[in-house]
């Protein structure tokens, strides 16, 4: 008779406690790599917008979308402080591609809000201009922050953020109130992504920023190194 020998509880623990081990090794790469596809996801999903800004400016002489208030998706009065519509967001759906299809939810957002990206507007309201901007606008269009991730806790209802005047998701996020790409360590700011923010810029080239960089980003049309918060109103009023 062959002599058959078994493994002893203390190899077999070992063995376990080996492969517990690789496995705690192996999860923070994994992780890693899950978020990494979602960044690049939400980037090609910025760089499809920004090609829908391109392609309703062509349809309507250069103007892009017009921004209004807090506007909730699908029109029409909802009892819920909403301004009069449609948001941004759903006058590029003939451009682009219908909100409820998720392409305007970046996959890194864990809640179930439609809309995770905003529309530039802070200089326009502080100019008493129209909330719509023009493609001839923009002197240096490759550092513009037209749109990105809206990282701004303020911009988003409870349990997702700490917006408590009203309940429902708002499909035209922009940024006239708040700072919309705050990063972490701003007022209401978080970096969505391991890499930071992603930032839709207006020549519709898309980028990673963990934090505001004045030698690559301007919210002002035509003045470089200008911040959210640097922007004033240049009427002299």
């Amino acid at each position: 008779m062959s002599n058959r020998r078994a493994f002893s509880l203390i190899e077999l623990i070992v063995v376990i406690g080996i492969i517990a081990i690789l496995i705690a090794l192996l999860l923070p790469a994994i992780t890693m790599v899950r978020d990494h596809a979602k960044q690049v996801k939400c980037a090609a999903q910025l760089r499809g917008l920004g090609q829908a800004f391109a392609n309703y400016a062509v349809a309507f002489k250069g103007a892009y979308p017009a921004a209004s208030g807090w506007v909730i998706y699908g029109g029409g009065s909802q009892g819920d402080n909403e301004d009069p519509g449609p948001g941004w967001t759903e006058q590029l759906e003939p451009y682009y591609a219908k909100v409820s299809t998720g392409v305007f939810h970046c996959p890194s957002f864990d809640d179930q809000s439609l809309i995770n990206y905003f529309m530039e507007t802070r200089y326009l309201i502080l100019n008493g201009r129209p909330l719509s901007w023009k493609s001839s606008d923009f002197s240096s269009s490759s550092n513009f922050v037209l749109s990105g991730d809206c990282s701004n806790i303020n911009c988003y209802v409870p349990p997702n953020g700490d917006n408590n005047n009203h309940t429902q998701d708002d499909c035209d996020k922009d940024s006239a109130r708040w700072n919309n790409v705050a990063f972490f360590g701003e007022e209401g700011g978080r970096n969505i992504h391991r890499a930071g923010n992603n930032v839709l810029f207006a020549d519709f080239h898309v980028a990673a920023f963990r934090k505001y960089d004045q030698t690559s980003m301007t919210f002002h049309p035509t003045k470089l190194g200008m911040n959210w918060s640097d922007l004033v109103d240049e009427r002299g009023q």
